[in-house]
């Protein structure tokens, strides 16, 4: 176990330094935003305690625990090489160690990956806390924590079953949550949860691989159809990214989605009136700072690969272009999403749309250098930059009524 942690720590020493480096700077907003130590603890906590407000009905709830919960299973799924232990475990197999030393290390590390996580959950504990009469919410907070434990386990293991469970863990609570079944609820699932931990479900069968297959070939077909057309530079940099970091892309990808949401519902609450179009721009900042992570993972594999193409008649660098264009690719969707709705409730001229956009799309641009420019403090250097940028643009955009103003 401590040689399991020693390598952990030193795979990821540099990565759970950038972690951490963006959890402080999100208290730091946080508490210049609220002055009291409470207040403090509550923002934090807003994601799982949004799971009790009476205004959301059980629809709703349902599709929040689905989300905390696939946030959860990105996060390992981006470490799982150094939670799996990396070549030390290949050498640790021919010991004779039993399946529940393994499992039991698994858990341990695991638990340390989840350390940024666990921020929020100890914040919703406190708030929640069985001495303040709230003992029901209390336990419900710990069944959440224990759904995402398991559901991280089972994508760990590529156990598919373990999924199934924690869905219809989470269709339960839904359902409970407000009503006077959710002490008993969330104690059967608490009660499933643990059984899902420590007993690990048989992996699918060859016949689930196997549909899965068929139901995605037509839109593999699609895709290979599609990118015949294309420069072997953009489909490198695409394969890097769909390939070697799925996991990545589809965590960045829910990320996005979740900024997008958030900004369109505050969008609502204004009335789409003149401080929407801030809105956006706030939403589209946010937006590329958190999709430029994925040029670091892009660097990575082209130095892995670099003594292999340097053997090729290329110029130097030759991938950064098809980098920011594969990138640029991937989030022009979600950049998008907040202009589509200014242009529809026509809460802005189209000008002021399309220089906002414009502006993410440059930005995302603009964030390479600083996300490879000292992997140590590329959060906060990026950071700063995206800040200064988002600020910059919503000058811009405002000129006039600044100018009408003065």
């Amino acid at each position: 176990m401590r040689f399991r942690l020693r390598w952990y720590a030193v795979s990821t020493a540099r990565v759970l330094l950038r972690r951490w480096q963006a959890l402080v700077l999100l208290c730091g907003i946080l508490g210049s935003a609220n002055m009291s130590l409470f207040s403090n603890i509550d923002s934090l906590a807003t994601p799982l305690l949004a799971l009790l407000s009476p205004a959301h009905g059980a629809a709703w709830r349902f599709a929040d625990l689905i989300g905390l919960h696939a946030i959860a299973v990105m996060w390992a799924l981006m470490q799982r090489e150094q939670i799996a232990g990396g070549a030390f475990m290949a050498y640790a197999g021919s010991l004779p160690f039993a399946g529940r030393y393994r499992r039991r290390a698994d858990t341990i590390v695991l638990v340390l990956a989840d350390s940024p996580l666990l921020v929020p959950l100890v914040c919703a504990l406190l708030v929640v806390g069985p001495g303040r009469g709230q003992g029901a919410n209390f336990l419900l907070m710990l069944v959440v924590g224990l759904l995402a434990l398991a559901a991280q386990l089972g994508a760990l293991d590529r156990r598919r079953l373990a999924w199934i469970a924690v869905a219809a863990g989470d269709l339960l609570l839904a359902g409970v949550v407000n009503t006077g079944l959710q002490a008993g609820g969330c104690l059967l699932v608490g009660l499933g949860a643990c059984a899902l931990l420590a007993v690990r479900f048989p992996r699918a069968g060859k016949r689930w691989i196997d549909a899965a297959g068929r139901a995605g070939a037509p839109f593999a077909a699609l895709l290979l159809a599609m990118s015949q057309g294309l420069h072997p530079a953009i489909l490198t940099s695409a394969g890097v990214l769909f390939r070697q970091r799925r996991s990545e892309v589809t965590g960045k990808a829910i990320g996005a989605g979740c900024v997008a949401a958030a900004a369109l519902a505050l969008m609502t609450v204004f009335g789409h009136d003149g401080r929407a179009l801030g809105v956006a721009v706030i939403a589209q900042t946010i937006m590329a700072l958190s999709i430029s992570g994925l040029y670091r993972g892009l660097q990575m594999a082209h130095v892995d690969a670099a003594r292999y193409f340097a053997a090729l008649p290329l110029r130097r660098a030759w991938w950064r272009m098809s980098d920011i264009a594969v990138v640029v690719t991937l989030a022009l969707p979600f950049l998008a999403i907040p202009g589509v709705a200014l242009l529809v409730h026509h809460a802005a001229s189209p000008l002021r749309i399309v220089a906002g956009a414009t502006s993410g799309l440059a930005l995302l641009c603009v964030l390479r250098l600083p996300q490879l420019f000292n992997e140590r403090h590329s959060v906060v250097l990026s950071s700063i930059v995206a800040g200064t940028w988002g600020a910059l643009t919503m000058a811009l955009i405002y000129q006039e009524n600044y100018l009408a103003a003065l």
